[in-house]
């Protein structure tokens, strides 16, 4: 939670950079802060994976303006690092090996929240297919054939019906 605030005060405050942070001219501090911001990140991934399977969608939404605002900090954080690439090299090594931990560990959950999302949109797919076969048939049902007295074929009207779905949000 003190993380969380502190992430949040350096958005707001003295060192805001376009919605992101500004990391501390210490380097030491510097990576500090972006293990926070590793570990903001990695809280809402594992939320969201939580959701993912549980099939709570709600819970799956709930995270996304959290996931996106935190994913840009860390992007802004690792711009920086970058940038202050020369900097850096000054790091204490272990703190550098942590980070280095931090960050193959922290790829590994996206990774898996990329292939929890690819299964949830599957298990869409196969719905928006049941629900559009469930639709079709429904029609053909309604369009039965029938024969009148003298043997001539009688339809009912055809209409033409979408089955589309919208899933934007």
């Amino acid at each position: 939670m003190a993380r969380q605030q502190n992430t949040q005060n350096q958005r707001r405050g003295k060192g805001a950079v376009q919605d992101g942070i500004m990391l501390s001219a210490s380097p030491d501090k510097a990576m500090h802060e972006m293990m926070e911001t590793i570990d903001d990140l990695r809280s809402v991934y594992i939320a969201e994976n939580l959701a993912l399977e549980k099939a709570d969608t709600k819970a799956f939404m709930g995270l996304q303006d959290k996931k996106f605002a935190t994913a840009r900090l860390y992007q802004h954080g690792i711009e920086q690092i970058l940038a202050r690439k020369d900097e850096m090299r000054r790091v204490d090594p272990a703190l550098k090996r942590k980070l280095e931990r931090m960050q193959s560990d922290f790829s590994q959950l996206a990774a898996t929240n990329k292939e929890a999302i690819k299964r949830m949109q599957r298990t869409m797919d196969r719905l928006n297919n049941t629900i559009r076969s469930a639709a079709k048939d429904a029609v053909n049902k309604q369009q039965a054939t029938s024969y009148g007295e003298h043997g001539r074929l009688h339809t009912t009207e055809k209409r033409v019906v979408s089955t589309g779905i919208s899933e934007t949000a």
